[in-house]
Order: structure tokens, then C-alpha cells, then sequence
């Protein structure tokens, strides 16, 4: 990418944001930042929860440049999950967020439009009732599954730990395929992810409830863009 592309590709980027999607990526990176002062939170988890935040911000906007902060997510958060000896998180991270930062950045490029204002937004679909049975079966199916083998390998929080990496890998897919209803498994996901760091790690905490607040605004703003496609 030369320098004038590379110009371009920032200005559309920061392009096209309204003033609550300003205040809500504020709010979420500004929450992070005050954990960081107030409990003196490892700095790989300070990382990991801000990239993360802004990662996800970007998603809702439908902006490609999610993908760059995405993947420093990926990298800093298999630590983190380490450490706590979350297997199903750490695999998560391995074979499915990392490929999909890679998978998902060309998916999305191939399938972006400009709204009324000329800010280039991705192109969302919406599933059919046939998608919908295929998604809920398999997540039931492969959950299940997950959670013996995560028992048979000694891994800690199973239930919650299987359930969230299941409901990661489904939600991720629907992402990089550019569908409005990961919004709804990421909000499920953002729940039990808040159940599995409570006691565990403040800045996961504060990170996932941020993610809840911006999955419900994902999702609206995802309905209008899918909307947009229709017309």
C-alpha cells in the first residue's frame, strides 16, 4: 500500500462516525484506561481489553480497519486466557479469531459500499429461517461435545468456557460472512463471558460489558445497513 492509498484508506475510515458512536468508543476505551489506573491491571491485559474495545467498536460501523486492531486482540488474549488456564478461550484465539482477522479482512474487501455520505461500510446480509435452524443445531451440538472434551483435558469453568467458545466460533463465522444476526450470539456471548471473568480478571470484565453495551448498538446499526442492501 503507497503512501496515497494508505492516506485514503485512513480518511474513509474516520469517516461517516455520528456523535454516539464517538461518545460509545470513548466510553468503552476510557473504561479500560480507568481499570489500568485504578488496579494497576497487567499491561498485556490493559492491551488486550482496549484493541478489543476499539476492534468491536469498528465492527458495528461495518469498517474494515477492524481487522488490524482485531488481530493484536488475538495475539494479547491467548496470554491472558492462558494464564487463567482457559483451554476453550486459548483455542478460540488459536483457530478462530487469528485465521478469521485474515479470512474476514479479504471477505469484507471484496463486499464494502458507501452510504449517503460517502463512508464506506460493509455489505450486511440477514439469515433465513433454514439458516437460523442450521446456526442454533449446530451450536447445540458442537457445545455439548466441547464440554466433554474440555473435561477430559482438565480445563477450568467447562461449562461456561465451552459455552463461549462454541458461541465464538458460530458468531465469528457469521461475522467474516458478513451477517447481522452475530450480533445476537455476541450479545448471548458477552453475557457468559462477563459470568466467566467475574471473580477472575477485572479488565476482562470491564471489557466484555463494554462489548454488551456495543453488541446491542451492533446490531441496529447492522439492520440498517442490511436494510440499505434491500433498497
Amino acid at each position: 500500500m503507497n503512501k496515497q492509498a494508505l492516506s485514503d484508506f485512513i480518511r474513509q475510515e474516520l469517516s461517516g462516525w455520528k456523535p454516539f458512536e464517538v461518545l460509545l468508543l470513548v466510553f468503552c476505551v476510557g473504561a479500560q484506561l480507568w481499570l489500568l489506573i485504578q488496579t494497576s491491571a497487567p499491561l498485556l491485559d490493559a492491551i488486550s481489553g482496549i484493541t478489543g474495545t476499539i476492534c468491536v467498536v469498528l465492527v458495528s460501523k461495518g469498517k474494515i480497519s477492524n481487522y488490524f486492531f482485531g488481530l493484536i486482540f488475538a495475539y494479547t488474549y491467548f496470554y491472558v486466557a492462558w494464564h487463567q488456564n482457559y483451554i476453550g478461550e486459548m483455542n478460540s484465539v488459536l483457530y478462530i479469531y487469528l485465521p478469521a482477522q485474515f479470512i474476514g479482512y479479504f471477505l469484507w474487501k471484496a463486499n464494502m459500499q458507501k452510504d449517503n455520505a460517502g463512508s464506506e461500510e460493509v455489505v450486511a446480509k440477514a439469515l433465513d429461517i433454514k439458516g437460523w435452524v442450521i446456526l442454533l443445531v449446530s451450536i447445540t451440538v458442537f457445545t455439548l461435545l466441547f464440554i466433554e472434551a474440555l473435561k477430559a483435558a482438565g480445563g477450568s469453568s467447562t461449562l461456561l468456557d465451552g459455552t463461549t467458545t462454541i458461541t465464538t466460533c458460530a458468531a465469528q463465522l457469521l461475522m467474516i460472512l458478513r451477517y447481522r444476526e452475530q450480533w445476537l450470539l455476541w450479545i448471548v456471548l458477552n453475557v457468559l463471558s462477563i459470568l466467566l471473568w467475574w471473580e477472575e480478571n477485572p479488565s476482562m470484565r470491564v471489557m466484555y460489558i463494554a462489548y454488551l453495551v456495543n453488541s446491542i448498538y451492533g446490531f441496529y446499526n447492522w439492520t440498517k445497513l442490511q436494510k440499505q442492501l434491500k433498497a
